[in-house]
């Protein structure tokens, strides 16, 4: 069995901290020294500075193990004092361990936010995401499983938590501080899922920053909170008994950003309830790069003729059913099954053909209806399907 020694040493801790090498101790409890009740008497550090003077000797920091815990027992009239203490002993393994900065791995968590659609989860252990980022700054494995240890005196427990974890949560509370990511507090009133999501402000800046042109954010179905609201304001709408699929009456005047969130929020809200698949094919694909779908929002009445913006007139197809139903090759029956126009009859043989497969003909052959959302309240509304069949279908 190990001996058990007990040392008591008499002097000044700048000096005798000294005669140990590096990285000896695992524990380091302090105190100020009577705070500021007897300032007068020992010319004492206002509880206030204290941690700041304590790690001003670099010493004092380096005799700690890397698994060592700090615990500084302050005065009660600066409640503050801990929370500081936390901070400085962080920031020192931060700088000891050669951790990327804040502002680094903020960057990184924009690009990385951009490419998950807009959201990404609550940083935590075994999330394939925080490893990648890890992987991004080339983080050794010292970096990775380094842990900060917190006491809780009045509960007598030590609480740990990783080193590069922290530091996640510090970039995004640091984005979310300037106006680029919502917190999972506010976004899980929107989604009910607790995740970090990009701000319009934030999507400007991570296209910036990965070099993507600004003119291509209309196009990139990309979450945002502010698009996420319109989302949310879409899906939530009662399903009207008397709907009317356009609205003549719809402001020509809007702002540039108005418009944009509208159509965004159409966009997003039709693929989404469609689980991002062709309603007539079933086709799913994203980009290699993972910023776009091939899926788009279909208006049922187009916009055109002053369709609405809003689920009841929208349907999810791919960009080859998305143009054969907007010039008329097939249209939707009232029970959601395919019709197809009669004049398929009179297209050449060679048309509508990809080598030997029939891209319009087997229509024709369906005897299933479109694949709908989850939710029969919102699925396309009969009297869009019906305008569609009287103006645009060529029967």
């Amino acid at each position: 069995m190990a001996e058990t020694k007990c040392e008591i040493r008499l002097g000044d801790c700048a000096e005798v901290l000294r005669e140990y090498p590096d990285t000896f101790f695992d524990l380091i409890v302090t105190s100020p020294p009577y705070a500021d009740s007897r300032a007068r008497i020992y010319g004492g550090i206002k509880s206030s500075q204290y941690v700041d003077s304590f790690w001003h000797d670099q010493r004092n920091f380096s005799v700690l193990s890397h698994r060592a815990a700090l615990s500084f027992r302050t005065s009660t009239s600066n409640p503050s004092a801990q929370r500081m203490a936390d901070i400085s002993y962080e920031k020192r393994m931060l700088q000891q361990l050669a951790m990327p900065t804040r502002i680094e791995v903020g960057r990184a968590l924009l690009r990385t936010l951009l490419k998950n659609g807009g959201v990404v989860k609550e940083f935590g252990a075994g999330q394939d995401m925080v490893d990648q980022l890890a992987d991004e700054f080339h983080l050794n494995k010292a970096q990775r499983s380094a842990a900060l240890e917190t006491v809780y005196r009045k509960e007598n427990r030590l609480k740990k938590a990783l080193l590069w974890h922290r530091l996640l949560f510090r970039a995004a509370d640091s984005l979310a501080n300037e106006g680029f990511v919502s917190r999972p507090t506010q976004t899980v009133q929107l989604t009910n899922k607790r995740e970090w999501m990009l701000t319009e402000k934030g999507f400007d800046e991570a296209l910036r920053i990965s070099n993507i042109r600004s003119s291509q954010k209309d196009s990139l179905p990309i979450k945002s909170y502010e698009v996420q609201k319109v989302v949310k304001k879409l899906v939530e709408t009662q399903r009207p008994t008397n709907y009317q699929p356009f609205n003549r009456n719809q402001k020509t005047v809007r702002t540039v950003r108005e418009t944009a969130l509208r159509v965004r929020g159409f966009r997003q809200a039709v693929i989404e309830v469609y689980d991002f698949r062709c309603a007539v094919c079933g086709l799913k694909i994203n980009s290699p790069d993972s910023l776009c779908w091939e899926v788009e929002a279909a208006h049922i009445v187009p916009h055109g003729s002053f369709g609405r913006d809003d689920l009841f007139n929208g349907v999810a197809l791919c960009r080859f059913h998305h143009w054969a139903f907007d010039v008329g090759w097939f249209a939707l029956l009232d029970n959601y099954r395919i019709c197809v126009s009669s004049k398929l009859s009179d297209l050449p043989l060679d048309f509508g053909r990809v080598g030997e497969n029939e891209l319009i003909r087997v229509l024709a052959k369906s005897s299933t209806g479109i694949r709908l959302p989850s939710r029969r309240e919102l699925y396309p509304h009969i009297n869009s399907l019906r305008w569609h069949r009287q103006f645009i279908f060529h029967a």
